[in-house]
């Protein structure tokens, strides 16, 4: 966290202050970090082991920015179709951190609780529940106190930004989506 109060700094020239930021973006590419034993269920996979898979959906997010346009507090909310093609998402709530800028180029790191849920895959023929994920009803569920992502935005044109992210989901997978940012 403490690598993130050192960015932003030697400005050629001084930016406009903004107080939030509105994010849209396209959820649409998993990896797993390791092979998992039922590539059979991943109907979209692009490859035999089902290491990399293409989801479909999208992710709002909203930032309100606590320090300059530097330091926020993000809330996030994900639904998409998931490896299984199932129903899933996620929410998030936590700190945002810019961890630097050059020119129009930045990227920022957030860190904070994260529910991640889906459809329950028990009703999927030949899957066999390992117990990683709770069960509530019809679904899965697993909470994060420490859910996270890494995001790159280059910006466009004033305050709108093109923004990519990478969502660290160890020790399953890594996930990527991109999309647009606007500051306001």
């Amino acid at each position: 966290m403490i690598l993130f109060l050192f960015s932003g700094t030697g400005r050629a020239q001084e930016l406009p202050a903004y107080k939030n930021a509105f994010t849209v973006k396209f959820f649409g590419l998993s990896m797993h970090l390791r092979q998992t034993p039922y590539p059979e269920l991943f109907k979209n996979r692009l490859d035999q082991k089902g290491i990399a898979v293409l989801n479909s959906g999208g992710i709002v997010g909203y930032d309100r920015f606590v320090v300059r346009d530097v330091i926020s507090v993000r809330v996030e909310q994900g639904l998409y179709s998931d490896c299984a093609s199932s129903l899933a998402g996620f929410t998030h709530l936590g700190w945002r951190g810019q961890i630097f800028k050059t020119g129009r180029h930045s990227l920022n790191g957030g860190f904070g609780p994260t529910l991640v849920y889906r459809r329950d895959w028990n009703r999927l023929p030949g899957y066999e529940d390992d117990g990683y994920f709770d069960r509530s009803g019809d679904w899965q569920y697993k909470f994060y106190w420490y859910g996270g992502e890494f995001e790159y935005n280059y910006q466009l044109k004033g305050q709108y930004d093109l923004s990519l992210n990478l969502v660290p989901g160890i020790p399953e997978l890594v996930s990527f989506g991109a999309g647009f940012r606007k500051r306001f």
